[in-house]
């Protein structure tokens, strides 16, 4: 083989080396990405239950207001 052709070997395996490594750390990223996007859509289901559960609250205290409103209304 000639000596060109070996370094352009060489080269190759060393590209080939740095792009597995690089596709390694690709990978390792998306698993970490994967599990920030769990913790995500837990928090984020989390608060939707919250944010539900005080527009419940809010909705019986303007019901409540309304209703004092108009007995006060009534008794003028």
């Amino acid at each position: 083989m000639a000596v060109s052709k070996i370094k352009e070997v060489e080269q190759l395996k060393k590209e080939n080396a740095r792009l597995k490594a690089a596709l390694s750390e690709a990978e390792f990223q998306c698993q970490r990405l994967e599990i920030v996007n769990s913790n995500l859509e837990i928090q984020l289901e989390e608060s939707n239950r919250e944010l539900e559960k005080n527009i419940e609250v809010l909705q019986g205290l303007k019901k409540d207001i309304d209703s004092i409103v108009n007995s006060i209304n009534a008794n003028k």
